[in-house]
């Protein structure tokens, strides 16, 4: 077994418990953990086994404290007072995401998850070579007893943090994610999600699939 992987997590315990976490710990992450995360995430299928990410790992403080400025910029355009947002996150949510808004810069590392494009227009579409890769990376992070949480606020300013990053042109960002020890403000466990015969439909749009 591979020394960094210790507690061997089944895989529906993990999906059944994973949580966005976004508070962390002031502790060193050893890099071959993640290491071992990003091979974890090139797991995942894409396009043609296409496998168009791309992973920067951050952990320069003076970088991560000049994007962090322009992560809560847009949080306080998308959530601050003066936005309808604010009204559409449950107050827990809202504590943590806050939270992490302003000290997101603390964590020990960030990995960003990017797609190479190679110049074309940007689609919905795209988003399926790579969002199966963060999820992988993320419930990679389960194992570890590290945490993490898809991050999308700094593409508000996607030229700011790629000149800062040296991304190239034929390259996007997709998701921030700080990760970091859990510190005991938040934790793993059952998450509550409406029903499948909510959300589920057979045949025809809103006859329910029970």
């Amino acid at each position: 077994m591979d020394k960094t992987m210790q507690k061997n997590l089944n895989l529906l315990d993990a999906i059944y418990n994973q949580r966005a976490i976004r508070y962390f710990k002031d502790q060193e992450i050893p890099d071959e953990i993640i290491h071992k995360l990003i091979e974890i995430a090139t797991k995942a299928p894409s396009g043609g086994n296409s496998q168009p990410w791309r992973f920067l790992v951050v952990k320069n403080q003076d970088i991560k404290n000049e994007i962090a400025g322009l992560y809560l910029k847009s949080w306080d355009l998308a959530y601050g007072s003066d936005s309808k947002g604010k009204k559409n996150l449950e107050q827990r949510v809202m504590t943590s995401a806050s939270y992490l808004a302003e000290n997101i810069a603390t964590a020990p590392v960030w990995v960003i998850a990017c797609l190479n494009h190679e110049g074309d227009d940007s689609h919905m579409g795209r988003g399926a070579s790579i969002y199966p890769a963060v999820q992988n990376f993320l419930l990679g992070c389960m194992e570890f007893g590290l945490g993490s949480v898809i991050t999308t606020l700094h593409k508000r300013y996607e030229k700011e943090v790629k000149q800062l990053l040296g991304i190239p042109e034929n390259t996007e960002t997709a998701a921030l994610l700080p990760v970091g020890y859990l510190d005991g403000k938040a934790n793993y466990g059952p998450t509550k999600r409406a029903p499948v015969n909510q959300i589920a439909y057979q045949d025809n749009w809103g006859i329910p699939f029970n």
